[in-house]
């Protein structure tokens, strides 16, 4: 059975360019949710995500999930934002 790398995955179900959903949880201190929110779309070359952004909170509060529909044109652009999300302090998992 061939193994597919996630760029060909990604290439396989999806077209490009769309938007891609990223969701990623932070803690719900609107600092830190800011500065997601600010390095996000500097990363993307965006002036504001409040449009692209859902935020939804845990049961108790403490977290957030920032649901995010941003604009790839490749597979690779994709990869390229989960990398950048992963590697910001304030994110606790990328989904």
């Amino acid at each position: 059975m061939e193994r597919l790398t996630a760029t060909e995955l990604l290439d396989a179900h999806h077209t490009f360019p769309s938007d891609h959903a990223f969701r990623a949880i932070v803690r719900a201190d609107p600092a830190e949710v800011d500065a997601v929110l600010v390095s996000v779309a500097a990363f993307c070359g965006l002036t504001d995500l409040e449009d692209r952004v859902v935020r939804v909170p845990s049961s108790a509060g403490k977290w957030l999930s920032l649901r995010m529909a941003l604009p790839c044109d490749s597979a690779t652009r994709v990869l390229e934002i989960y990398a950048h999300l992963q590697a910001l302090p304030q994110v606790v998992r990328c989904l």
